[in-house]
């Protein structure tokens, strides 16, 4: 019968060694879970502060692109009015390209005639004979007498 008293002492002591090694496992495991936790909240915080960045980010690219788009508006606007200007002036230019030169001269004789220039001045600065130059003078007499 000793060894009935000796086998359940020694079953006992194996249950208490599988408790003890289960206890060891489950503290050990307990640990791990505290410490991947821990690691996992570190992580959380971590996205978080980077999406924050990236919706600041994302707001200032979207107020530069507003800013840009308005920038665009005003230099097509610029654009359009310049082009306005030079087709103004090609107009101009057409317009005087048309015109008879000889009439230029006839219109710059007249205006030194109003100037108060002397018969050989508009005669020299126009190139146009005494006659003409007499004719403008008599006309340019008689519309300021009237």
């Amino acid at each position: 019968m000793e060894l009935q008293f000796i086998a359940p002492t020694v079953i006992e002591l194996i249950l208490l060694a599988l408790v003890v090694v289960l206890v060891i496992v489950i503290i050990g495991l307990m640990i791990k879970v505290r410490k991947s936790n821990a690691a996992l909240s570190e992580l959380q915080s971590l996205v978080t502060r980077r999406t924050d960045d990236m919706d600041v980010q994302i707001r200032d690219f979207g107020h530069q692109q507003n800013e840009a788009q308005t920038r665009s508006l005003v230099v097509t606007r610029h654009l359009q009015a310049l082009q306005e200007k030079q087709d103004d002036f090609e107009n101009q230019i057409r317009e005087l390209k048309l015109q008879d030169p000889s009439l230029r001269l006839y219109k710059r004789a007249a205006e030194l005639v109003k100037q108060g220039a002397s018969m050989q001045e508009v005669m020299e600065a126009c190139d146009i004979p005494r006659a003409e130059a007499e004719m403008l003078f008599m006309v340019h007499k008689q519309s300021s007498s009237q």
